[in-house]
């Protein structure tokens, strides 16, 4: 028996949720959907609220309501095998990231860094590296143009430095610096992860005077 009163109410035992009437949605700044009370206060409530987050997940999936935005941050790679490229890493002063855009200053122009054969087709560039996370744990769970981020990537990002939740992009400082998206290395690219909006970072390089 599936007994209701108004326009909102469970069915099947409590299994699903009827929205028959307005479906306001109001967060506060710590992400938490006011007026609903925890499990401890009212089971139903939360019985409720759990429904209500599930809903928005389904809906920022569909495109129905706006995905949740990635919090990038840097990180430096400390580590690095491979000497002529941790040369080039070497050479960076400093990485901001404003309005999606991802802008790496060096210290040195871009043609006195050297020239390293990164390999398996992607050419010899000035390669770099730096380290993004883009706020979500586990990276795995983040796909980078439209590929999930594996375990390999999980371990490289240790192997140079870097925290856990960061991944490693190596940029081509040549390509990039030139606009160059004929080859491989390409100056955007597109985060996506569940219940998070589709995102494109665009890299720039910025030379000394």
């Amino acid at each position: 028996m599936n007994d209701h009163i108004g326009k909102n109410y469970f069915t099947d035992n409590g299994d699903k949720l009827v929205i028959g009437g307005d479906l306001k949605f109001e967060r506060s700044s710590s992400g938490v959907i006011p007026n609903v009370a925890t499990p401890a206060a009212d089971a139903n409530a939360s019985a409720v609220r759990t429904a209500l987050i599930s809903l928005m997940n389904t809906m920022k999936n569909y495109g129905l309501m706006a995905g949740d935005a990635f919090t990038m941050t840097y990180g430096a790679v400390t580590t690095d095998n491979e000497e002529d490229r941790a040369y080039n890493t070497g050479k960076i002063s400093s990485v901001s990231i404003s309005d999606n855009v991802i802008t790496i200053t060096l210290s040195e122009k871009v043609s006195a860094l050297k020239d390293f054969d990164a390999r398996n087709g992607w050419g010899v560039h000035k390669w770099l590296g730096i380290g993004l996370s883009a706020g979500v744990s586990p990276i795995t769970s983040l796909y980078y143009n439209g590929e999930a981020l594996s375990a390999d990537d999980v371990t490289e990002a240790s192997n140079m430095g870097l925290s856990t939740g960061y991944f490693v992009r190596w940029v081509a400082a040549d390509l990039v610096l030139a606009h160059d998206n004929t080859q491989k290395s390409i100056d955007t690219f597109k985060l996506w992860s569940t219940n998070y909006a589709e995102t494109a970072y665009t890299l720039e390089i910025v030379e000394p005077e």
